[in-house]
This record gives structure tokens, sequence and C-alpha cells, in this order.
């Protein structure tokens, strides 16, 4: 019996409340499946079974990204969720306390900032309910995590699996219903555009790759491996993001470096962000070569998606808020504002750049107390894990061009603060290739 059929033999339960919430949500008003959803991820917490319980709530996290009106539920009832988590890591702290939430001490002075920023928001209770949940996911994701890997050492492997499978339905509604699978003849799979699925998979590949060097060789048997690997890269090919394509070639290549002085790593990476634009601008004489220009979007690479005027819309608006911001939300509120002079320059959306979206929330003294906290993670990680770098190079290159690193409520932010967990752990091997099979937790250092 392969881990897949494992997997799913384990996890039947939980994977039958996750459709009984897309049911509720198709065929019962948003609000009874609202009240469900919380209702039996509060059964799903009583069962004290932690995997389940964090698998569940990655699985919302992506539900509430979907913009399909079905999927309506889950963005409201993650706030509820989230509560619950926070709850019973409170009620039992006994079990948590010992473990050393290294994220959230880090980012501890930039998330108070945040919330003492909603006092002067102007829409004060909006901001403090967005940067309360920032700090609440800082705080509970990681020793949750932690805490789960005490009770179950295959919940790296369990983790991937369960990525694998909404891969595998994203690919699924594809097939079967493309409406729902795709915005603007773009694949998004089970996300709410192309560029969400896009993000996803760049935090997933990275992560993929850190549990199963922390396992020590007791990782997913081959079809299981392969499972996750195709279905990965057949979602990374159809959702045809460049950035993502990208992000993950670099996270690799700096792989490939990781024994290169730290500052000569930054030096290649400085080179790699300023020469990126150099690479864009000869992406249609290559893709012409290739015969890709369908595929890679060289029509809009003129007016970079909107991104050009969206950056520069910010960096104007920044001058209104530029110490202190506007408090969390505040970004997605102007641009709320100047939705139809924007669309007339043809941009959608909001920032598309997480430190613009993070300045305009919480001002420069934000920003600034958010680059120390990374700065302290990186000085923590490199002395345990030679990966640290190529994930910190990796989730700074996506973040310049999507805003998902200034919220929290979204898959992508909780499983970054997983593989920051992961590379931050202890080191306990002096061989970093070491792939012994092992019985101990799965957080032992991922050197």
């Amino acid at each position: 019996m392969n881990d897949l059929v494992k997997h799913i033999r384990n996890y039947v339960d939980l994977y039958l409340i996750i459709l009984s919430w897309v049911l509720a949500g198709r065929f019962t008003p948003n609000g009874v499946a609202v009240g469900w959803c919380v209702l039996s991820y509060l059964l799903i917490l009583r069962t004290n079974d932690l995997s389940k319980a964090l698998i569940a709530f990655v699985t919302l996290l992506v539900l509430s990204d979907n913009r399909d009106p079905m999927m309506a539920f889950a963005a409201t009832a993650k706030i509820g969720v989230v509560l619950l988590l926070v709850g019973y890591v409170l009620r039992h702290y006994s079990d948590f306390r010992t473990l050393n939430n290294q994220i959230f001490k880090v980012f501890l002075p930039f998330l108070i900032f945040a919330v003492l920023a909603s006092t002067w928001a102007d829409e004060p209770f909006n901001a403090f309910q967005k940067s309360l949940s920032y700090s609440l996911v800082f705080f509970t994701v990681p020793i949750f995590f932690l805490r789960s890997s005490q009770q179950n050492k295959n919940i790296g492997k369990d983790l991937m699996i369960a990525l694998g499978i909404l891969f595998a339905a994203g690919l699924l509604a594809y097939i079967v219903l493309p409406g729902f699978a795709t915005l603007v003849g773009r694949y998004r799979g089970l996300l709410g555009n192309p560029n969400g699925m896009g993000i996803l998979l760049t935090v997933s590949g990275p992560l993929y790759f850190l549990l199963r060097k922390a396992s020590k060789g007791n990782w997913l048997d081959l079809p299981t491996e392969l499972f996750f690997i195709g279905t990965f890269l057949l979602s990374l090919f159809l959702t045809g993001s460049r950035t993502s394509l990208f992000a993950i070639l670099l996270f690799f290549g700096f792989v490939q470096l990781r024994y290169l002085s730290n500052g000569f790593t930054l030096f290649i990476f400085l080179i790699v962000i300023g020469g990126y634009d150099f690479v864009l601008s000869s992406l249609p004489e290559i893709a012409s070569a290739l015969g890709l220009e369908e595929y890679l979007r060289v029509e809009t690479l003129n007016e970079g998606s909107g991104r050009f005027v969206a950056w520069t819309f910010a960096w104007v608006q920044i001058q209104e808020v530029f110490f202190t911001g506007g408090g969390f939300g505040y970004t997605e509120l102007i641009y709320k504002r100047f939705f139809w002079e924007l669309s007339a320059l043809g941009h959608q959306g909001n920032a598309h750049n997480s430190y613009l979206t993070i300045w305009l929330d919480t001002g420069l003294i934000g920003i600034v107390l958010l680059f120390i906290s990374y700065v302290r993670i990186v000085l923590s990680g490199v002395a345990q894990s030679r990966y640290t770098l190529p994930i910190i190079y990796t989730i700074l290159f996506s973040a310049n061009f999507e805003s998902w690193l200034g919220a929290s409520l979204n898959p992508f932010t909780s499983l970054f603060l997983i593989s920051l967990t992961l590379i931050l752990q202890p080191k306990n091997s002096s061989d970093d290739e070491a792939e012994t099979v092992s019985s101990e937790p799965l957080i032992q250092g991922v050197q």
C-alpha cells in the first residue's frame, strides 16, 4: 500500500468534511455553510488530531481564495476558524509553551506597530481586525506545526500529499468544468486567479524540498512522490505564471549555490533582481525562438500586466502616509477608491507588491521593523540551514510582484511561516545530505 493510499485511508473523514463544506456552499444559504464549516472545524479540534486540523486550515484558506459563489462561505468561516485555532492553543498552552515560537518573537515589534496603526486608520475597526488576524496567524501557525510534528512524525508527508490532492482537484476541475478552473482563459485551479495559483506553487515547491530534507529519508514512496511532482509541474505549466516559474527556478538555482559564501550569493541575487527587466525585455525574442509567444504572453510585457501603473500609484499614495501608514487594509481601500481611474490606465487589483502594500499600511516605520525581522530570521537561519537564503531570495522575489506577504488569511503566508519554522530548527547532523531513516519527529533541523 503506497503512501497516497494510506493517507487517503487515514484522512478520509477529513476529506468528507471538506467536501461537505463545498456542498453546503453550493446548496445552502451562506450563513448555514459558514456555521457548518466553523462547527465541523471545532469538532476536528476536539479530536486533538493536530495534523487534520492543520490540513483543514490550509485547505479552507485555499477555498477562501476562490471566486466562485459557492466558495463564498470560506472567506467568512476562516475568521472563525483562526479564532478557534488560537483558542485551542491557549486552552492547551501547557502542551505548546515548551516550543520555541521564534517566528512570533522575531516579528513581534512589527506586529505590535501594525495593530497600533489601526488607531489612526480611516477604518479603525477593519484595520484592527486585519492586523490582529495577521498577528494571530504569526503566533499560531508556527507552534501549531511544531506541536503537530511532535504528535505525528509524518505531518510533512501528509501536508504535501494534501497539497498534491488540492492540485489534482484543480486539474480535475479543469477537465470537467474548465470555466470553474480558469480565468480569462488562464488556469487557476482552486484559487481565485492564475497568479494566486502561481504563488501557491511558489511557496509549496521550496516547502516540499525542505520537508523532504528534514525527513532524513522517511519520505514519500516513489509513486506518491511522482503524484505530487506531476500535479505540481502540470499546474505550474498550465497557470503560465512567469513570476512563479522564475521564482521556482531561482530557488533551485540558489540551492545549487548554497555552499558559496552568503555575501557572494547576495551579490548574485542583486544581479538577478537588477537583470530581471533585461530578461523580460528579451523575452519576446526568446519566446519567438522557442515558439512560446502565446504561452509566455509576450503581448502583456509592454504594459507589465498593469503592475507598473499599480506601483506608480502606490508610490504617489505613500507620500500621504509616509512614516506611519494608513493601517492594515489601507491599500485595499485606496485602490477601491480609485478603481475606475486605474482601470482606465490598464490596471485592476491591488498594489501587486508586498513591500509597497506594507509601506502603505504601516508606513516607513513598519517596513523598517519588518525588514529588521527578516534580517534576524536570516542571521539565525543561516547558522542552522544552508537553505535559508534560497528560501528568502525566492520569497523576496515573489513578494515584489504580488501583495500576498502583506496579508495573513491566505494559504501562502501560512505555508511560508512553516518554511521559516523549518529552517530555524536546530541542526542535528554535520552532513546536510544525510538521509538516514529516522523514527524521530519530523522537525530535527534542515541543514
